[in-house]
């Protein structure tokens, strides 16, 4: 049996939902994050399930559905959560200028010029699932505030990548009859799994967080190893 003491004090390195500290710990999360954010970038699942459609005899009934799925949007529904509002930014704006200055990390390539691709608005929806998401988050995470937040999160991305899209056939940089087949494809039934597999993530996310907590919190840990080292030695002495 663990004792009170020792319970109170790895109780201590337990998420409760505080706001993120600034540590050299945190920045070593941002730079992991940053990295599975590349790698979700680049990642494709292949999957099929049963659907319901035109069957090949020309009838309607149960069809074998195949989908390339890009986890982009989970993982950066995960990294909010993670690390919250405030580093979540910091991690989007490092994202940003390395896709837009260095490296072409974007799923649509690299370089200033696309602000004008069809595609940098679902891109940029991440700064409003940022904000509503981390903000929902700050309030209450219980699981289904979670759900909700993540929910929240999902929808301000396809709202931002449609609206971007409109925006882009005002001023003539793509035709009207182009937006369709963009939310279409991409915010059409993508969303449905975007919005499962977000939640899975989310449902999930507070025990990964447990673990990163600890790196975040290093001067909890080297104030709590002191106490545990003192609490042994005078346990000792009384011995």
């Amino acid at each position: 049996m663990i004792s009170k003491r020792y319970k109170d004090i790895f109780d201590k390195f337990i998420y409760r939902g505080e706001s993120t500290p600034l540590s050299l710990g945190t920045l070593v999360v941002v730079a992991f994050c940053f990295l599975i954010l590349i790698i979700s970038t680049f990642t494709q699942f292949n999957f099929s399930h049963p659907w319901m459609g035109y069957t090949s005899s020309g009838g309607f009934g149960f069809i074998k559905k195949h989908i390339a799925y890009t986890p982009l949007i989970p993982t950066m529904i995960f990294i909010i959560y993670l690390l919250g509002r405030k580093y979540a930014c910091l991690l989007f704006i490092l994202y940003t200028l390395v896709g837009f200055f260095f490296v072409p990390i974007f799923s649509f390539g690299g370089g200033f010029g696309n602000v004008q691709n069809y595609l940098f608005g679902y891109f940029l929806g991440f700064v409003f699932a940022i904000f509503i998401e981390g903000g929902i988050l700050k309030r209450n995470q219980t699981p289904l505030y979670r759900l909700f937040a993540c929910t929240c999160g999902v929808l301000s991305i396809h709202i931002c990548g449609f609206v971007y899209c409109f925006i882009l056939a005002i001023f003539k940089v793509i035709d009207f009859s182009f937006i369709f087949l963009v939310v279409s494809v991409l915010s059409g039934g993508k969303i449905i799994y975007d919005l499962i597999f977000s939640s899975l993530v989310i449902l999930f996310a507070p025990y990964i967080k447990n673990i990163f907590w600890v790196c975040m919190k290093p001067k909890i840990i080297a104030k709590e190893r002191k106490n545990i080292r003192r609490h042994s030695h005078m346990t000792s002495d009384n011995q």
